[in-house]
């Protein structure tokens, strides 16, 4: 993913999408020529413009999702300004008995020639400067550290690109790993990240279509 604005989640791209309004109405009847009082209104005219064609409905869904193990693959069609789908993996976040998202990390591309980068959405309250760490397979391995980008209303977004080395080591990770990141208190946290169906989902991200 090549820019901050196209770094985001679909989750943000779906919350920006639901906010565009087409807004159509009949303003026709507010640009009839004025009369003067006394004089009869000018008559309507004997037949009313034809009704515009319905908008035509892709073939396609506009977004899919195939779930394996905790992780979800998720792809959007983006009609505007021209068509483009987006893919990536995601496994969203949640404390222990608790249903609001935490978190949200997400390995995708734009588009087919772009490498893919891993996105991570976290809570807001967080401290600056410092970045996010993902640590999957060995315990000794070294994380992979994700700068802040930026924040939203909904939370603050870090990322980075893991290259081809790094993610053949995720895929044959067997036991959990953690995302790591400073708190507004300064506090270091640390969040278990699951990678059980990592693996098919990467393999079933290659296969989509962009």
């Amino acid at each position: 993913m090549t820019t901050e604005s196209k770094k985001i989640g679909i989750i943000q791209r779906l919350e920006v999408a639901a906010s565009i309004l087409l807004v159509s109405g009949g303003i026709a009847a507010a640009q009839a020529p004025a009369t003067r009082p006394g004089t009869a209104p000018a008559p309507a005219p004997a037949s009313a413009a034809p009704n515009p064609a319905p908008a035509q409905v892709p073939a396609e869904p506009s977004v899919t999702t195939a779930s394996f193990g905790d992780w979800t693959l998720r792809c959007q069609r983006i009609e505007s300004p021209k068509a483009t789908r987006v893919c990536e993996v995601a496994q969203v976040l949640q404390a222990q008995g608790q249903q609001t998202p935490i978190a949200q990390i997400a390995i995708g591309r734009l588009s087919a020639s772009d490498p893919l980068r891993i996105t991570a959405v976290m809570p807001v309250s967080v401290t600056f400067p410092s970045s996010v760490q993902i640590t999957l397979g060995e315990k000794e391995a070294k994380p992979l550290d994700l700068p802040w980008r930026r924040c939203i209303p909904t939370g603050c977004l870090a990322d980075a690109a893991p290259g081809d080395d790094l993610l053949k080591q995720w895929r044959k990770a067997s036991e959990a790993g953690r995302i790591i990141f400073k708190d507004a208190a300064g506090r270091d946290l640390a969040m278990p990240l699951s990678t059980r169906g990592l693996d098919p989902a990467l393999d079933a991200l290659a296969k989509e279509r962009f």
